[in-house]
């Protein structure tokens, strides 16, 4: 016992101490462990050196202002250590699991801080929930590939499916090993396809079973990206593009439906005012002809009243001829005597005519031009006279000169 605590009692004097700590850091595949010493541990540093494994080997170092890598091939480009003295490990493999010692010397002495990092394969888990969602349709039977985005060539890629996040694929680029598939669930069982250069997973021959959420981390040196996808496996029956002509044929049945019964409605109200426009035609026609044969009756009418009228007059009884004799001859008889003198003065002035001829003449000479004078030596003139087959049918105007 003295012998030990003199031991320890030189390392002390001599400026050599430990700090333990348990201090254990768990982190998944893929992701970034960031390792942080006590501050109070680094004030005053002369150089820091950060050590992996348990043989010690130098991963990175502070030396005053400088910041240095070792070429390390398990941690090249995924180191990032600041003046702090903090290192964060980036894009993190199972094999990155282990100790890691910060030897921190200072002019009085050295010590050291100790982590324990584990990096484990999570079978289920859910991350990127913020990432975008891709809808994806297929008929059953058919294949249907998830694609990521273009890779560098350092990735860890790692599929998980449905709400648990059960881990199905991974494929580390890096390490140039061929692809892993895991039977967490039973349903994909030597049917999952994992695309060693691009890695995107296909899985052919879908079955209903299929349809769910597939989520992918895609994890690098200089960033860590996620992207989902809901997956749709349809029972055998009509494509999607077929009962989106059919949904297109419909609508355009119905379109041309609608127009066909505007066209009609268009028409027939055209009709109907064609038909309202004829009947008010006919219904003036009617008006017109009504008024027409109004006019038509009053003519008639006055036509009737004017031939009665001509009719009376050639009814009414002639003017005593001796009324008419005293007008003409200015002069007024009104005894006995002198109508005797005159009615016999008439009678032989009379023309005998027969057969439209004049056959006779009693009472007078002819003149050389053959016209007929009475007893009194007057003139007498025969107008329009015309046979009726019987008798003499005879117009006699008398003339006096």
């Amino acid at each position: 016992m003295k012998s030990t605590y003199k031991i320890v009692l030189i390392l002390l004097m001599c400026g050599v101490y430990y700090i333990e700590t348990d201090e254990v850091k768990s982190v998944m595949e893929g992701d970034s462990v960031t390792l942080n010493p006590d501050i109070s541990k680094i004030q005053g540093m002369v150089l820091l050196l950060w050590r992996f494994g348990e043989k010690g080997s130098t991963i990175a170092q502070i030396d005053g202002n400088d910041i240095l890598y070792e070429d390390y091939e398990v941690f090249r480009g995924r180191l990032q250590l600041d003046q702090t003295g903090s290192l964060t490990i980036k894009n993190v493999r199972t094999n990155h699991s282990g100790l890691y010692k910060a030897e921190i010397s200072h002019n009085s002495g050295t010590s050291y801080i100790k982590f324990r990092v584990t990096v484990y394969e999570s079978p289920s888990g859910i991350a990127g929930a913020e990432a975008e969602m891709k809808s994806m349709s297929v008929k059953e039977g058919d294949l249907v590939t998830l694609h990521v985005p273009q890779i560098q060539g350092d990735e860890l890629i790692v599929w998980r499916f449905g709400d648990e996040g059960k881990l199905i694929a991974k494929h580390d680029l890096e390490a140039k090993s061929s692809p892993l598939y895991y039977e967490t669930d039973e349903r994909f069982r030597d049917r999952l396809k994992l695309n060693d250069q691009t890695g995107s997973l296909t899985i052919p021959n879908t079955r209903t079973t299929d349809s769910g959420h597939y989520n992918v981390k895609i994890s690098s040196n200089n960033q860590t990206l996620y992207k989902r996808f809901t997956v749709t496996v349809s029972e055998p029956g009509l494509s999607p593009a077929a009962v989106a002509g059919i949904v297109l044929l419909l609508l355009l049945m119905a379109l041309t439906t609608a127009v066909g019964v505007l066209f009609y409605c268009r028409k027939k109200s055209e009709l109907n005012n064609q038909k309202s426009d004829i009947s008010e035609r006919l219904k003036q026609m009617s008006k017109d002809c009504e008024k027409e044969l109004s006019e038509i009756s009053e003519r008639l009418k006055h036509m009737s009243l004017t031939k009665k009228g001509k009719n009376s007059e050639q009814e009414t009884p002639l003017i005593d001829k001796r009324e008419l004799f005293e007008q003409e001859m200015g002069t007024d008889v009104t005894n006995e005597g002198a109508r005797s003198e005159m009615e016999k003065g008439e009678r032989e002035r009379s023309i005998i005519v027969e057969d439209t001829t004049i056959s006779q003449v009693i009472g007078g000479p002819r003149d050389a031009d053959g016209r007929i004078r009475d007893g009194q030596g007057k003139r007498l003139v025969v107008r329009n006279t015309e046979s009726t087959g019987k008798g003499v049918n005879e117009e006699t105007s008398v003339i006096s000169e």
